[in-house]
């Protein structure tokens, strides 16, 4: 996995929550689906907590 910081990680859960397809947050972060997924259902890095993209635009 390309290395992100916490705060980008972050930023991916918050994403993948909010609903955004794996293929616009994989082609931002240059990650593969599967790497989301693993993120999302926290086999990796589920110490993160997601960020809070109220006022974000990503």
């Amino acid at each position: 996995m390309k290395h992100l910081s916490k705060a980008e990680i972050a930023i991916v859960k918050a994403r993948i929550l909010r609903g955004d397809r794996y293929v616009d947050i994989a082609s931002d972060y240059r990650l593969n689906q599967g790497r989301l997924a693993d993120l999302k259902f926290g086999r990796i890095h589920a110490d993160v907590e997601p960020a809070n993209l109220d006022d974000r635009r990503s």
